[in-house]
């Protein structure tokens, strides 16, 4: 999306592709254990690995940086991982480039090794970049960073838009979605949900609890799916499918657990909940974390006090009440999420966060810029 963005503002691309070695993109080398024998025997073995690993490291240097150094001078080097600031680095400092922006995704902001963190506070040139104002503030004690909220494809977006035009009855029973990687169900707070969903229908009655994405989904989420009432499973709906399901939902709902320390888990963003909202469908953020960013509390969406299922089925409760309300909420909802996507702002965004000036050439019209982006990937491009 960031490639495109840049592509359509008229920044050349190119696109550095480092040696996936653990040396290079700091990923822990994979090892193996035998029984038996005193420690002091391993330490031969040890001291093989650490210089395998410095020798793999200078090489994969010696090859990043001939490749590197072909491109010229680049005016930015956009790091797409954190655990590629090395690369990063090496790249800028070859190139001359007077730009390192470093893209935080998610969980990276908790999960970077030390001696990236160490980099990233020293090097004048690095500066993070994330997706909500609370990952800006994880990373303040290593680096002052930027906030660029993240933007979805033109397809993708005009299609829930088209979903949430089109005006459809209340069904009698409502509905509460939720969307995530299914073999993340338990960090996504499925079972605090599916408790909270079971207390509101002690007090209204039916309601219909929807879970959906991309699978598949393990042997103990369909265990909890078939244990509960009105609860229903789709496992890799295609995007009609999946706008559709955001689209006559009541209420979507993101229970997203917060853990800082491992394993952990988090929304940097929660970037199905600026989809639901797209398609007219009010929501309920989690508690904590940067989710805030992608809604604006109170009138196209609501939080929960805590993480607890009791504190979930308190708004359930108050909002499932009222449907027309929730209704209302929606349509709010879908005006403020297009204006928040609008591609030409998020275009002039992201020149102005990692470029530091306006797009080079007038916005495009949403067509062409709809051309210009591949199917829903990201890169690690180089922008000179």
């Amino acid at each position: 999306m960031i490639a495109a963005r840049l592509r359509a503002g008229g920044a050349e691309l190119l696109r550095i592709e480092p040696s996936e070695t653990p040396a290079l993109t700091g990923a822990q080398p994979t090892t193996t254990a035998t029984t038996g024998g005193a420690a002091a025997a391993d330490q031969p073995v040890a001291a093989r690995l650490t210089g395998a690993r410095l020798t793999d490291f200078g090489r994969s240097l010696w090859h990043t940086a001939l490749g590197t150094r072909a491109l010229g001078v680049l005016d930015c080097v956009v790091v797409g991982r954190a655990d590629l600031i090395p690369v990063g680095m090496l790249a800028a400092h070859l190139t001359g480039a007077r730009r390192v922006p470093v893209l935080f995704h998610g969980t990276d902001m908790w999960t970077m090794r030390p001696h990236l963190r160490w980099l990233l506070r020293r090097d004048p040139l690095l500066y993070p970049v994330t997706t909500s104002s609370f990952g800006a503030g994880a990373l303040c004690a290593v680096s002052v960073g930027a906030v660029l909220a993240p933007g979805l494809e033109q397809r993708w977006r005009d299609t829930l838009l088209a979903e949430a035009g089109r005006r459809r009855p209340l069904p009698p029973v409502p509905t509460v979605l939720s969307v995530f990687r299914l073999d993340e169900w338990e960090a996504k707070g499925l079972p605090a949900l599916v408790e909270a969903v079971a207390e509101a229908r002690r007090v209204l009655g039916a309601v219909r609890l929807v879970v959906a994405g991309p699978g598949p989904a393990p042997g103990a989420l369909h265990e909890l799916v078939a244990a509960s009432e009105h609860t229903e499973l789709h496992e890799n709906p295609g995007d009609e499918a999946l706008a559709r399901l955001y689209a006559t939902a009541d209420l979507f709902a993101l229970c997203t657990r917060t853990r800082t320390s491992p394993p952990v888990s988090g929304e940097a963003y929660g970037l199905a909940l600026l989809e639901a909202q797209l398609a007219g469908c009010a929501v309920i953020g989690p508690a904590r974390g940067g989710a805030r960013d992608a809604y604006r509390n109170g009138d196209t969406g609501w939080t929960p006090s805590d993480e607890s299922p009791q504190a979930l089925a308190r708004v359930l409760l108050d909002l499932l009440a009222d449907r027309a309300r929730l209704a209302r909420a929606g349509r709010q909802a879908a005006e403020w999420a297009s204006a928040c996507t609008d591609p030409r702002a998020h275009t002039r965004a992201v020149f102005n966060t990692l470029l530091g000036c306006e797009p080079v050439v007038p916005a495009p019209a949403e067509d062409v810029l709809a051309a210009s982006q591949p199917p829903r990937t990201t890169g690690t491009p180089a922008v000179r």
